[in-house]
């Protein structure tokens, strides 16, 4: 039976009010979506150049209703609009179609990402966008197109690559357990000639199942991820995939089960690590609490609730529905999904203090409508401390409000 958290993805006006007072921050819209060529309900955050250029996709929109890949340029001198340019637009056919993750930038400047539906057998691709960048145009390879069998199916999460170009993700469903797979992509001697090795097939036991982010490749080598489901207590867990040493298998281990309430529940991103190795993430919520953000060891030590988002009237689940970033002095940012004042969602703060307390400060609350509503993205943050997001948007609620762009200066 499948859980009865799984991609449950649709949006709703609620909850949660701040734990904390809220700075005086001003928010900056760079882009709205108009819901046309430009695509609409950007789902995953962004992802910048070394010329400051912002990349993301769109679930939606596009010549052909199935989302897009985007880029945003800044401002020229003098100037102040940040230029949109669709880089490329998904079919929903045999290319894919509805992303809903983040992209990846390789130092060569091509785009990777995932597609959550299309490709060969309606249940998503992985693809590469390759820049010519004396013609301006971008080419579209596709890398691999699941299946839905044994290889997985219907990826929603980042991708990651290592040293080697080996790419890592997850899938939603698929693989011999049906509830997800961790997969590996290793380039061949052709650039369309790929192959895929699942790393580790969930079984919706106490493994878990249903990884929705993608996973992080640890300092020590070894992969780090969350599912959204499944586990010892039905809320998902914290796994590890340990790199087998001369050939073999990843050996799998549970780090932590999510108990549900105050320990967290529903975690449907990855995680991010610290300098001294230690291992963050956020749980979005969902029967008994509003999400939190986590910390802990990477031998599943010391796991500690940094952060709770209070909640109030309206439903709960609706805390941080993707992982936090960390700045370099240690400071945490986040977004929240519907929580906040106006049920619109937040942008939040959590600054370390001395020994395990962290400040927590609410730096922006979406207003709604034009203003931005519903962010399900991670803060993207510059070298000067800027953070850069999406907002989902909504149809309905009074109005067509496709997404935006958006800017803060904490």
């Amino acid at each position: 039976m499948r859980n009865k958290v799984a991609l449950m993805m649709t949006a709703a006006a609620i909850l949660c009010t701040a734990t904390s007072g809220e700075a005086a921050v001003k928010e900056t819209t760079l882009y709205a979506f108009t819901g046309g060529n430009d695509g609409s309900f950007p789902h995953a955050g962004l992802i910048a150049d070394g010329k400051g250029n912002l990349y993301g996709t769109t679930s939606a929109g596009g010549a052909d209703h199935s989302g897009v890949v985007f880029e945003l340029s800044p401002p020229k001198q003098g100037e102040t609009t940040w230029t949109q340019t669709t880089l490329y637009t998904f079919t929903g056919g045999k290319d894919g179609g509805n992303p809903q993750a983040a992209l990846m930038l390789d130092s060569a400047g091509n785009l990777y990402g995932t597609t959550y539906g299309g490709g060969l057998s309606g249940e998503g691709v992985v693809f590469k966008l390759v820049p010519h960048k004396h013609k301006g145009t971008w080419t579209y390879l596709r890398l691999w197109s699941f299946t839905g069998g044994n290889d997985g199916g219907v990826p929603s999460g980042a991708l990651t690559m290592d040293n080697a170009g080996n790419l890592y993700g997850t899938t939603t469903q698929g693989g011999t357990g049906v509830v997800g797979t961790v997969f590996e992509l290793s380039p061949g001697a052709t650039k369309w000639n790929w192959t895929e090795n699942v790393l580790y097939n969930f079984t919706g036991n106490n493994d878990g199942g249903e990884p929705m982010g993608n996973v992080l490749l640890g300092t020590d080598g070894n992969l780090y991820g969350t599912t959204a489901g499944y586990g010892q207590f039905n809320y998902g867990v914290v796994y590890r995939l340990t790199a087998p040493t001369s050939g073999g298998d990843w050996g799998f281990s549970v780090l932590h089960a999510f108990a549900g309430g105050s320990d967290g529940e529903v975690p449907r991103d990855g995680l991010i690590q610290d300098a001294n190795g230690a291992l963050y993430g956020a749980t979005a919520g969902f029967d008994h609490s509003y999400g939190n953000v986590f910390q802990m060891n990477t031998d599943g030590s010391n796991y500690n609730v940094i952060y709770t988002v209070a909640g109030g009237q309206g439903f709960t689940g609706n805390g941080p529905w993707q992982t936090v970033s960390m700045g370099a002095d240690g400071t945490i940012y986040g977004t929240t999904y519907a929580d906040g004042q106006s049920s619109f969602g937040e942008v939040f703060q959590l600054k370390p203090g001395s020994g395990s307390s962290w400040t927590a400060t609410v730096l922006y609350t979406f207003p709604g409508g034009a203003g931005g509503q519903y962010s399900y993205s991670k803060p993207l943050i510059d070298k000067v401390g800027r953070l850069y997001g999406t907002t989902y948007g909504v149809a309905g609620q009074g109005g067509f409000f496709p997404g935006t762009v958006w800017k803060i200066k904490p």
